[in-house]
């Protein structure tokens, strides 16, 4: 077997790590703590998050890092690279693109085991190889915030709840115009970093990724065939040009013939890739009548790269409210669909203690679709939907 030529991969890892230190950090940074338990830190995330730079910005001296994509460090097992740098001392393990290695999950349980100093971080697309272990911290790489866009961009601002209340959204906006920049600029790409690299390109390469998402990363999940990766590409399709709500997974099982058990492991699949999410009905009483689930893109940008590909404008409103769960889920709320009356209110969200009753409002939008509710009720517009993504 060739010999592992350690000299070589710490010289393309620190050329790489130089230019990394060039760029901002990710909030979600500051939560990973090297050397202290769980010490096998696993990013996971869709492409396109910052996973990769992540991992590079983590280099430090007695670090290294390489991905198992590369054809020098796929030649040899990650056991046996780890192992060699862990008796060079090294203390910290940076494993891109963990999951093109078979048996990684097996080698970084034995280099845990047999080096108590080591730590070990690794990033991959394929979020369903990631499945949560005693060892593991797992570390979410999500989309970027507003806020954390508008500070990569240049202008900081602290978290805030004005968002509850339009008179101080409008007052903050009055202080900070700025933001509406900001916004514009983050809802035709700027939640995703590689934004700042392909600024015009953004929704294309956004595509790309949805594409080598379903067409490679997905060939790693259990029970994937050629069905299911084609049927993945065609519900996409459908639901970038529908209407928020008009597909649920039982119509998609009859639009794509596929059998309804195959079409729900389908969408659980691209619900963990982070391509869609499902927002669920609350409730079981009167009050709160259970509908369909809403199914919806995990962020909008992705409905709007889908668009892109397939030359056709995506709907506002849709746009809006994956735009407003993203955000709200971001901040920790819990949200449901509602169903009640005729016209009814968008979500019931929560948080604690708290919940509100929703409407998530264009310019067409009023305030009739909230009334008759005991809950406090709350008609989002654009605005506050600016202030909702500063957390």
């Amino acid at each position: 077997m060739t010999e592992i030529n350690s000299l070589a991969m710490r010289e393309s890892a620190m050329r790489l790590a130089s230019g990394a230190a060039q760029l901002q950090k990710r909030y979600f940074l500051s939560g990973i703590s090297i050397g202290a338990e769980p010490r096998i830190k696993v990013l996971r995330g869709f492409r396109g998050v910052g996973k990769t730079t992540a991992l590079l910005q983590l280099m430090e001296s007695k670090a290294i890092y390489f991905s198992m994509d590369n054809p020098n460090a796929s030649m040899h097992s990650l056991y046996d690279i780890g192992k060699k740098f862990a008796l060079e001392g090294i203390s910290l393990l940076l494993v891109d693109e963990v999951h093109h290695y078979k048996n990684w999950k097996l080698d970084t349980k034995s280099l845990y085991d047999e080096f108590p100093s080591l730590t070990i971080a690794v990033s991959g697309s394929s979020p369903l190889a990631f499945e949560p272990e005693r060892r593991y911290q797992i570390v979410e790489v999500e989309p970027l915030s507003l806020r954390e866009y508008a500070q990569f961009a240049g202008n900081k601002t602290h978290p805030n709840e004005a968002w509850l209340d339009i008179g101080s959204t409008l007052s903050f906006l009055a202080q900070n115009p700025w933001l509406h920049v900001a916004y514009s600029q983050y809802i035709e790409g700027g939640a995703f970093p590689l934004y700042f690299s392909y600024k015009e390109k953004t929704l294309q390469a956004i595509y790309n990724s949805i594409q080598k998402s379903i067409r490679e990363d997905a060939a790693f999940l259990p029970r994937v065939d050629g069905e299911i990766i084609a049927n993945m590409e065609r519900t996409l399709a459908f639901l970038a040009t529908a209407v928020l709500g008009e597909f649920s997974i039982n119509s998609l099982s009859g639009t794509l013939a596929m059998p309804k058990n195959k079409a729900y492991y389908m969408i659980s699949l691209l619900l963990s890739m982070k391509i869609l999410r499902i927002v669920r009905p609350a409730g079981r009483g009167a009050k709160l009548v259970r509908g369909e689930p809403k199914l919806m893109f995990y962020h909008p940008i992705m409905r709007k790269a889908v668009c892109a590909a397939l030359q056709v404008e995506p709907d506002k409103g849709a746009l809006r409210e994956e735009l407003a769960c993203f955000f709200l889920s971001g901040r920790g709320w819990k949200i449901n669909t509602i169903k009640g009356q005729k016209r009814n209110p968008d979500y019931i969200i929560s948080k604690g203690s708290k919940q509100l009753i929703i409407e998530i409002g264009g310019q067409s939008k009023g305030r009739a679709q909230l009334q008759g509710f005991a809950q406090k009720t709350l008609l989002i517009d654009e605005r506050q939907l600016m202030l909702l993504g500063l957390y």
